[in-house]
């Protein structure tokens, strides 16, 4: 597995997790109460969106050497 989909996979796990935690929440039943639980939750969306923006930046990257290579190929 590359490094890119490692990444790709961890973002995806890490957007599940966050998305159980909120529906649960706004069931009610979520463990509001305890102690650090707002935190961790906000540490969790924070590495989404860090996570997010690497993998939008990494494909960014492989779109433009893909072009790139391309044009090489074309001469």
């Amino acid at each position: 597995m590359s490094d890119l989909s490692r990444v790709v996979e961890a973002a995806k796990r890490l957007e599940r997790a966050v998305l159980r935690l909120e529906a649960v929440i706004e069931r009610g039943g979520g463990p509001r109460d305890r102690p650090g639980f707002q935190r961790a939750l906000t540490d969790a969306r924070a590495q989404y969106a860090s996570l997010t923006q690497v993998t939008e930046t990494v494909a960014i990257r492989l779109d433009q050497a893909i072009h790139r290579i391309d044009r090489v190929l074309e001469g």
